[in-house]
C-alpha cells in the first residue's frame, strides 16, 4: 500500500487522501434541516510520549479525526 502524498481541497477542507480511513456522513434528519456533519478518520499512528513518572517515552497510537459542517448533502 502506497503512503505517497494525494492531497485535495473540496469546499475548503484539504485533505490528505493517503492517510485517510473512511469518511462518514450524518444520518438524514427528519426535521427537514438538510445540514450535514461530515467526518474525516485518518489511519492510526504511532506516537512518542514522554511518560511523567517513569522518564521513558512510550508509544501510544492515535486517530485523528476532523469534523466538517456541509449546508446540504449534495455538497458533502
Amino acid at each position: 500500500m502506497s503512503n505517497k502524498a494525494a492531497i485535495t481541497t473540496h469546499a475548503g477542507l484539504t485533505l490528505d487522501l493517503a492517510q485517510i480511513k473512511c469518511f462518514k456522513l450524518s444520518p438524514f434528519l427528519m426535521d427537514g434541516n438538510d445540514t450535514r456533519q461530515l467526518l474525516v478518520e485518518y489511519k492510526t499512528r504511532p506516537v512518542y510520549v514522554l511518560h511523567p513518572g517513569t522518564k521513558l517515552w512510550e508509544k501510544e497510537y492515535l486517530a485523528d479525526v476532523i469534523s466538517y459542517d456541509f449546508p446540504s448533502y449534495e455538497s458533502a
